[in-house]
């Protein structure tokens, strides 16, 4: 029972940390859907969020009922699980609509470069992160398991 609860922890550490990752690949998916609709069709961003696709936004994280009518709704009603991530995604959201359609989309690539970069980094740290994670929750349980034998 508890060399499985290891392997349950390890697991459920494994699943997190490519979760992360995935999420933040879906936000830059997002913020992309959003440039394009504001290049091509300068279209405000509540009207670009309703027509965002639902795979986009539920693997952004959001989960609410309801389709986001901000960027700071849709950050809000996500879970993102990267502090980095949730730091550019809020400063995008504070300045995003805001502004002339040039800026908005200059806006789109700045936070689209702060992104690609936070997802560079937590692809690097993935595998390391997936065998510590691996071996600490293993080596936890073995400990246990010696401690009570």
């Amino acid at each position: 029972m508890i060399a499985f609860s290891g392997a349950f922890a390890a697991y459920s550490l494994n699943k997190w940390a490519k979760d992360t990752l995935r999420q933040t690949e879906h936000l830059i998916s997002l913020v992309r859907f959003l440039r394009a609709q504001i290049e091509c069709f300068s279209m405000s961003v509540p009207k670009a969020l309703e027509r965002a696709p639902d795979d986009i936004l539920s693997g952004c994280g959001f989960s609410g009922e309801e389709r986001p009518k901000s960027i700071g709704e849709l950050i809000d009603g996500c879970r993102i699980t990267d502090e980095a991530v949730i730091r550019d995604m809020r400063r995008f959201a504070e300045d995003i609509g805001k502004g002339y359609r040039e800026e908005q989309l200059t806006l789109c690539d700045y936070c689209l470069s702060l992104l690609e970069a936070e997802r560079a980094r937590i692809a690097g740290q993935l595998p390391l992160k997936i065998k510590v994670n691996s071996a600490l929750s293993l080596a936890g349980a073995a400990a246990v398991v010696i401690l009570l034998i």
